[in-house]
């Protein structure tokens, strides 16, 4: 059974504002971006589903010549945690869609913000990127995520689109276990970008 309800389990500080320009040789673009997740938790046996948005900050460069080595970074929003329904999270994960067609050359993760002893993570399995940060994290604090720095190498041709990752509850674009007092355990939330309203986090043209 599904509940549906409009109630926000987290919050996004202080969105982004609006989109700038980096100077990265006058080409590297930083434009962030609203994404609408549709997600749900399990409330007293009953999954309840809500919207939830996240500002993605992903910087990159406009255009880019064949077979060129290029930087993608890819930033969030602020979490804050919403105490009425997140005391306590744990095993945060975000999935990006990476420039299909693009080659990686390598990965870190730089900066982030009041993550505690969290560990830190980010992996490539196909065209995705996973970002995991263990917590745990606490009701009523704001955090960052880190940045994942990516490098390409540009294909010959085509236009490179990055985007949120997750495609429905069985495939998540954003995930966390979220402390239920109501049963002292942890509980799944799960995340998907709305398929209705489809976002670009960034585009780069090979030119």
């Amino acid at each position: 059974m599904i509940r549906k309800t409009a109630a926000r389990r987290f919050v996004v500080a202080a969105a982004l504002a609006t989109a700038g320009v980096m100077a990265a040789s006058g080409s590297a673009v930083a434009a962030p971006v609203t994404v609408p997740f549709l997600c749900r938790v399990p409330e007293n046996g009953v999954w309840s589903e809500y919207g939830s948005n996240r500002v993605f900050d992903v910087t990159a460069p406009a255009t880019v010549s064949p077979h060129q080595k290029f930087t993608v970074k890819y930033a969030q929003g602020p979490f804050t945690l919403n105490p009425a329904y997140q005391q306590e999270v744990r095993d945060i994960a975000v999935r990006i869609n990476q420039p299909a067609g693009a080659h990686l050359v390598s990965l870190k993760l730089t900066g982030g913000s009041n993550l505690g002893t969290s560990t830190r993570s980010v992996v490539a399995v196909g065209h995705q990127l996973t970002l995991r940060v263990s917590g745990p994290l606490y009701g009523g604090t704001t955090f960052e995520l880190p940045i994942v720095e990516a490098v390409y190498t540009a294909p010959s041709s085509g236009t490179l689109v990055t985007s949120a990752g997750g495609t429905g509850f069985d495939d998540t674009g954003l995930s966390m276990k979220r402390l239920d007092t109501t049963i002292n355990d942890f509980t799944p939330v799960q995340c998907y970008p709305d398929p209705a309203i489809p976002v670009q986090l960034s585009s780069t043209t090979v030119q």
